[in-house]
């Protein structure tokens, strides 16, 4: 197993890791369902408290995800997905192991989740990582929103079951805030 400093410096970015698993919300937020990775990792923070998990908005981010790979030892993704399946619909798999008839809504991303898994693997970096995603139902790049359509919004807690389910399986401790 490698071995991984409390600080990498990466780039000109110098990041500290607080934890050995990261849920990375993906997505851009101005084009509706397509932002739903960072609706969910929003929602979480909202209503959970993590000692151990570092709950990020990956945003658009692009190749930068890969620094994600250098830091932690577990990761969960979670994006919008484009798949010939009903919207609403929910999947969960590895990383490693992306379904042939998937590929990820990354067509406005600087550059995709399903991308960046050949640069992890040529650099020898794979990790435990599941991606969680959503078959979105408006993708608007011709009307920008920040809002979820209702039907993905109601999604938010049971995806959100899901991934702290996948968290807790790697080792993750979290409680649901008194508020929520």
């Amino acid at each position: 197993m490698a071995h991984y400093p409390q600080c990498l410096q990466v780039g000109n970015l110098r990041k500290k890791r607080t934890s050995k698993i990261a849920i990375v919300g993906l997505g851009n937020l101005l084009l509706a369902d397509e932002g739903f990775g960072v609706h969910l990792v929003r929602f979480l923070k909202e209503n959970y408290e993590f000692s151990n998990v570092d709950v990020l908005d990956g945003g658009t981010t692009g190749f930068q995800l890969i620094e994600h790979f250098m830091i932690y030892e577990n990761l969960i993704f979670v994006d919008a997905l484009r798949v010939n399946d009903k919207p609403g619909s929910v999947y969960r798999f590895p990383l490693s192991e992306v379904p042939p008839n998937i590929t990820f809504v990354s067509s406005v991303h600087e550059i995709g989740l399903g991308d960046i898994l050949g640069h992890v693997k040529l650099m020898g970096m794979e990790k435990n990582a599941i991606v969680v995603g959503i078959v979105p139902y408006a993708v608007t790049p011709n009307d920008l929103t920040v809002k979820l359509t209702d039907k993905i919004k109601n999604l938010l807690p049971k995806v959100a079951d899901i991934v702290l389910n996948e968290a807790m399986r790697m080792g993750g401790v979290y409680a649901r805030r008194g508020n929520s």
